[in-house]
């Protein structure tokens, strides 16, 4: 089996790549550098002529900021990109996996959203990321998995984690973080070992959660991020969203349910907390490099 990864030196992209070795899984790699997925010839020409088995977009625009301020990149990105790709994708007969995120919701319930919720983002990039799900689904329904995630994490590029143990371990003052914002950090290895146990194991096309378990909001992830570097916790402060300000309003609840994964004799991820444990060495090690 052939795979294909689109958005290769993304943190997802990266941890596939990761994965994938491990299981002795053949792979090919695309870039930003190689191909614009946004430009359907160059799709075309890389990535149908790949003889891929199963594509994979991990490329996508992720700024959710700003997005705000430039929503015409973010859909040409989200939407147009992750439609040119599920169209070669249909043309070659491969499998299609593709990531979404928890933005995809309001963020207005206190319970886990299921699969078929009702969505309704808020931002432009949860907007961005909903059109591009609603695109796969009419161009390739019958082979595309789309796995929906959320506050991803990883030794690649930039993210929470990252920021906040470099923090940690740099000096002693104080961080405001958020804490009424409710979710699921997830390591993106997690996610990228789920995603092939999904092609694998014939996992029938669809949308799925693929989120660590459990839930936590900003403030107390920061928090075990400090506790895991021996730093004192007492220097995360929380505060209110409404006291940060940002351009791109957020889902104040956006949990994901994992559960329907045992329908498919898979487990669904394990706790964010074991998860965020056995990524600080790793995360660690990578704020050296």
């Amino acid at each position: 089996m052939m795979w294909l990864i689109v958005g290769a030196n993304g943190q997802l992209g990266l941890s596939l790549q990761q994965a994938l070795k491990f299981r002795n899984i053949s792979f090919r790699t695309l870039t930003r550098q190689d191909v614009d997925i946004t430009n359907s010839t160059e799709v075309q020409k890389y990535v149908k002529y790949s003889n891929a088995d199963v594509i994979v977009n991990a490329a996508a625009y992720t700024n959710v900021e700003l997005a705000e301020q430039e929503p015409e990149r973010a859909f040409l990105v989200n939407e147009s990109g992750a439609r040119n790709l599920a169209i070669v994708a249909r043309k070659s007969n491969s499998k299609f996996l593709h990531f979404s995120t928890d933005y995809v919701f309001s963020g207005q319930r206190s319970e886990p959203w299921k699969v078929d919720s009702l969505v309704n983002p808020l931002s432009v990039y949860g907007k961005s990321k909903l059109a591009g799900e609603l695109a796969i689904q009419k161009e390739y329904p019958e082979n595309s998995i789309i796995i929906r995630t959320a506050w991803l994490y990883s030794p690649y590029g930039k993210n929470f984690y990252k920021t906040m143990l470099k923090f940690a371990l740099s000096n002693e003052e104080q961080i405001k973080v958020v804490y009424d914002q409710v979710g699921q950090p997830t390591n993106a290895l997690d996610l990228a070992k789920l995603a092939i146990e999904v092609i694998v194991n014939e996992v029938p096309a669809g949308i799925y959660h693929g989120s660590n378990s459990g839930s936590t909001n900003w403030c107390d992830f920061a928090a075990e991020i400090f506790r895991l570097a021996g730093a004192n916790i007492g220097r995360v402060k929380p505060i209110s969203t409404s006291e940060f300000a940002t351009k791109a309003p957020r889902p104040p609840y956006s949990v994901l349910d994992n559960s329907d994964w045992s329908v498919h004799g898979l487990m669904p991820l394990r706790s964010w907390q074991e998860a965020a444990s056995d990524a600080y060495t790793l995360i660690f090690d990578s704020l050296n490099k």
